[in-house]
């Protein structure tokens, strides 16, 4: 008997509510607009930029001189002051600020033995020589070392006017 009770009332409450049937009616959400998608989401914080990739151009105006031949018949690597220059203990004050390029165009820093753009905090530098400088910064720097006397007949000095 319970039960059936239950089940008219039940049957008969929107007839015994309105107000309440149409409250459920009015609580119905209506679908949006399908414009409302077509925005893109927006984010409170600018992106950061990020600039795009530029390798460091090699400036052909510091390349000072040209070798006539090739490095080997001028100077030799020295392994103790390669280590060092791996160190940091002896290398060029301003990196490539001056060059000699040999004849299979590669390019070499220059270290005069005087002291002119030459770090060499432990003295190992003499001033009869010049030291040539390949691949500084790295681990794999070699430091090739020529008498002054001898480069100087190897070295052909570009013209202002050639240089590009």
């Amino acid at each position: 008997m319970r039960a059936t009770l239950a089940l008219v009332i039940v049957l008969n409450m929107p007839s015994a509510f309105p107000a309440l049937a149409a409250g459920v009616e009015q609580n119905r959400l209506e679908r949006t607009a399908p414009e409302h998608f077509n925005a893109l989401p927006f984010s409170p914080w600018p992106l950061e930029p990020i600039p795009p990739f530029r390798a460091t151009p090699i400036r052909p105006d510091l390349i000072v001189y040209r070798l006539k031949g090739s490095i080997r018949q001028v100077a030799k690597v020295d392994r103790d002051l390669s280590a060092a220059c791996r160190r940091g203990a002896f290398v060029q004050r301003l990196d490539f600020i001056f060059r000699v390029r040999s004849a299979d165009d590669r390019p070499y820093g220059i270290g005069w033995g005087s002291g002119v753009n030459l770090h060499d905090p432990e003295k190992r530098g003499r001033t009869d020589k010049v030291y040539l400088f390949d691949r500084q910064d790295t681990g794999l720097c070699a430091v090739w070392v020529a008498q002054l006397a001898d480069l100087q007949r190897f070295l052909s000095p570009i013209p202002l006017r050639d240089r590009p």
